[in-house]
């Protein structure tokens, strides 16, 4: 099993402070910002951790979802998709994709969480399997070659 590097510190975040940010929700990557929409399925915690790239924005959950499971090179990202990622502890958090298929949160989630897909504005919806999200790093397993912990492979819409 792959552990995220922050999972202990996730799992102790105050109550309120985590109702607070989940009440609000967090659009997908900084909406339209170039430097958002790109790098889709590469692994997002290489770069947005403590001494990575990207250290200013450290992510809780991200990855890319895409418009094809496979056929379609990587920038092929799905635009408008919703993902709501329910935590260990019930909560909820909304986010969606940008125009590369990115998204990414800052807010803290309680691991295992569960994700279910829709795309917008009112398409079909597909559910996750419970209790198989261990940390926030999407694109590790949804690898589009080599998937683990039981991924089929990239996050596609539904």
């Amino acid at each position: 099993m792959v552990r995220h590097p922050r999972a202990p510190l996730l799992r102790l975040v105050l109550p309120a402070v985590l109702a607070a940010g989940l009440a609000l929700g967090l659009p997908a990557c900084g909406g339209e910002n170039p430097n958002a929409m790109r790098n889709q399925g590469e692994d997002c915690d290489g770069c947005h951790t403590p001494g990575g790239k990207a250290p200013r924005s450290l992510f809780t959950a991200s990855g890319s979802v895409f418009r094809s499971r496979d056929g379609e090179p990587l920038e092929s990202g799905a635009k408008e998709v919703a993902l709501t990622l329910t935590d260990a502890g019930g909560r909820t958090l909304q986010l969606k994709t940008n125009s590369g298929g990115n998204f990414y949160t800052d807010k803290a989630l309680a691991y295992p969480v569960r994700v279910a897909l829709q795309t917008l504005p009112d398409g079909a919806v597909r559910q996750g399997p419970a209790g198989t999200c261990s940390h926030g790093n999407c694109n590790l397993c949804h690898h589009p070659k080599q998937p683990t912990g039981g991924a089929r492979g990239r996050l596609v819409k539904p």
